[in-house]
């Protein structure tokens, strides 16, 4: 099984894009914080292949809002749901990239997926033991990391 870098140098090199790009800066948090209530919105991208991983990210409509903002650099109030889909698509991209790069992961990344916050396999990913999780809480974002396929 592939070695995560530890939650706080995951949090770090997403920042490192997050921060410049949207002025979004993330921290690890231990998953009994995880704030179910920023699972509103979810989407799950695999990095399949002999090791396979899991990027997800959630958020609530507020912080969907905003993130589209941010990413579309646009008002608050002139984001609509495909626009929060994308960039919650765009940023769970970005770090799987960097998760792939970083652990040197010779395996295409998958698509990202919009799964309904009822989805059992949201549930199940969020208590997963093996999971790093990151909390964003300018925006409130859910960002979780853990082996295996959803």
């Amino acid at each position: 099984m592939i070695e995560f870098p530890t939650a706080e140098k995951l949090a770090s090199l997403v920042s490192n894009v997050t921060q410049t790009m949207f002025n979004i800066s993330f921290q690890a948090i231990i998953p009994q914080e995880s704030a179910p209530h920023l699972i509103w919105r979810t989407v799950l991208l695999p990095i399949p292949g002999k090791d396979p991983i899991t990027v997800g990210l959630s958020s609530d409509l507020q912080g969907c809002t905003k993130l589209g903002s941010a990413m579309f650099q646009v008002p608050l109030e002139s984001v609509d749901q495909s626009m929060m889909d994308d960039s919650l698509c765009e940023l769970a991209n970005m770090t799987a990239g960097l998760l792939k790069s970083t652990l040197a992961l010779d395996q295409a990344l998958g698509l990202p997926k919009i799964i309904p916050n009822a989805d059992p396999r949201v549930a199940a990913a969020t208590n997963d033991p093996r999971l790093t999780l990151l909390r964003a809480r300018e925006i409130g974002l859910i960002l979780w990391v853990f082996h295996g396929a959803v």
